[in-house]
């Protein structure tokens, strides 16, 4: 069976330890969507728009609960991408599965003083659906707004859990074109996409990013030895090893053939040289099971920390891919850090 990327050993998962089963799986099911911190997008944008159409509202909004903040993937009639994490009416949307409604938020002790109440935009009423995944897990509503006091009728509220449960069928439907078919780890396209995004968001904070690029060292060996069946099936265990030795926030992608990347956020150059060399020692101490055989890989892994090794995708990409040619111009299972160490 393939791998699933977001399951991981918990050893590795770098989460503060007072966070509930419940966040922490709903922190994990937007990860594993990449939805945060992305663009507007027609399709999202159309929901949103037919929410606020049908319940004949002003407001309407695709809201992801974060750890400390709502980021809003797509809104109709309100100019904001995301807000400060508070005791709001989303987080109060997400604990049920039904919809969240509130008539007056005025009259209503839970929310008469709330800022976006007492300020603008004057928040009068409210009504969200929980975006529920197949799981089980909420990451977020599909809300509606308006400034007067009002109710939905029933028609309104059948609509509105009809165009939620469609937000999370876009999600996962991009969820499986960012997939890797065999593997079932990130594609390619993916992980250019993910470290533009990662990029984006350290520009403003100076933090680094650590990737790997990862090569199984002589594989062609086990497609002419066993079969490429065989060999199929020892690139999806090797799949799980590699998702074992990263993080919960860590991407790992499948770049094709048999070679892999990782991007570590946060992972400065000693972090990332000490979690490859963990990588490269598990991997090389591991008896792969595939059939009746047991098979003994070792990867190389080149190295490139941003900003250092390059300021976009493209250009780090390009010097783990140098770091990786040395690793095997080297004598292979080893690990070179960057283009010119």
């Amino acid at each position: 069976m393939p791998v699933d990327p977001s399951q991981s050993d918990p050893a590795n998962v770098d989460v503060p330890a007072a966070l509930d089963a419940e966040t922490a799986a709903r922190l994990s099911a937007l990860r594993n969507y990449c939805v945060l911190d992305t663009g507007h997008e027609e399709r999202f944008d159309d929901l949103t728009c037919l929410a606020a159409s049908i319940c004949d509202t002003p407001v309407s909004l695709v809201s992801l609960v974060d750890l400390k903040r709502l980021f809003f993937k797509s809104t109709f009639g309100l100019d904001v991408r995301e807000m400060s994490y508070s005791d709001n009416f989303c987080n109060h949307a997400i604990r049920q599965r039904e919809i969240f409604e509130v008539s007056d938020a005025r009259v209503d002790p839970r929310f008469a003083a709330h800022p976006l109440v007492v300020d603008p935009p004057r928040v009068r009423f409210y009504a969200g659906a929980p975006l529920v995944t197949p799981q089980g897990v909420a990451v977020g509503t599909l809300c509606v707004i308006d400034f007067v006091p009002r109710q939905l009728d029933e028609r309104q509220r059948k609509s509105l859990r009809l165009l939620a449960r469609q937000v999370i069928s876009q999600f996962e439907i991009n969820l499986q074109a960012m997939r890797d078919p065999l593997t079932s780890l990130y594609n390619r396209r993916q992980l250019e996409e993910s470290l533009q995004r990662e990029i984006l968001r350290s520009a403003g904070s100076d933090a680094p990013i650590g990737v790997m690029v990862v090569d199984v060292d002589h594989f062609k060996r086990v497609n002419d030895t066993l079969g490429h069946e065989s060999g199929d099936r020892a690139l999806q265990v090797l799949a799980g090893e590699l998702v074992a030795c990263v993080r919960e926030e860590d991407i790992v992608c499948r770049l094709g053939g048999e070679e892999f990347a990782v991007i570590l956020p946060g992972a400065d150059a000693e972090t990332l040289t000490e979690r490859a060399e963990a990588m490269r020692r598990r991997i090389e101490r591991t008896a792969l099971r595939v059939g009746q055989h047991e098979l003994r890989l070792t990867v190389s892994i080149g190295l490139a920390v941003y900003p250092g090794e390059g300021e976009s995708d493209v250009a780090l990409l390009r010097a783990a891919d140098a770091a990786l040619y040395r690793a095997k111009a080297e004598g292979r299972n080893r690990v070179v850090l960057g283009l010119s160490r």
